[in-house]
């Protein structure tokens, strides 16, 4: 009895584990059709790096999402990885939502001088456009492109470099020792008051000698 029972337990614990292989498996061997599709955008000036970039592509390594960093030095930092099909299309159905072939220049954006530059380029089998949009934060609908990019590129990874600019990093003084405590300033010493000077003796009265007339 004991024997069946132990064998009934590694019986549905084989298939249990057969059955979330077989779950991986068919979730990676999805149908897939890639059709050309890149979407990318690309920031200039902006104040986490000289410039940033993400881009999803499926025709030269199958599915997978890039992203760079170059600081204003030129040192650059990139990372990629590969993406399921499911996670792909999702993207991509996020970024189809804007109707990004009828997309132009951007009018709404902030468009300040010292703003960051957006530069989209996006294309399938079917469309191929390029826009941009000068702005502090994306307006909608572009911000329906960053976005998704954005969160499948730095899901479960690290971020790129140090988002802190060099210039925010200036040496602070250093603070006083925590539980001590703080050095009091001396006191400056009083100056001695002036010595009096003595008071002049006064003069006792002469008497007149005694018999004198």
């Amino acid at each position: 009895m004991r024997e069946r029972l132990l064998a009934g337990l590694v019986l549905a614990s084989a298939c249990a584990c057969g059955g979330a292989q077989r779950e991986q498996v068919a979730r990676e061997a999805q149908p897939f059709n890639c059709r050309g599709r890149i979407a990318s955008y690309v920031v200039a000036h902006h104040m986490a790096g000289d410039e940033l970039g993400v881009q999803i592509d499926c025709a030269q390594a199958g599915p997978r999402i890039q992203r760079w960093r170059t600081d204003i030095a030129g040192n650059r930092d990139e990372d990629a990885h590969g993406l399921t099909p499911g996670e792909f299309d999702k993207v991509w159905r996020e970024i189809d939502g804007t109707g990004w072939p009828n997309l132009r220049d951007c009018g709404n954006g902030t468009g300040g001088k010292q703003d960051p530059i957006y530069m989209f380029d996006i294309k399938d089998d079917e469309n191929q456009v390029s826009f941009q949009c000068q702005s502090q934060s994306m307006p909608y609908p572009y911000n329906d492109i960053v976005d998704p990019l954005d969160f499948a590129a730095q899901s479960g990874r690290r971020q790129l470099g140090d988002d802190e600019p060099a210039e925010m990093k200036a040496p602070r003084p250093p603070g006083p020792v925590k539980g001590s405590a703080p050095v009091k300033a001396p006191t400056p010493a009083k100056a001695p008051a002036p010595a009096k000077a003595p008071a002049p003796a006064k003069a006792k009265p002469s008497r007149p000698a005694s018999g004198a007339r």
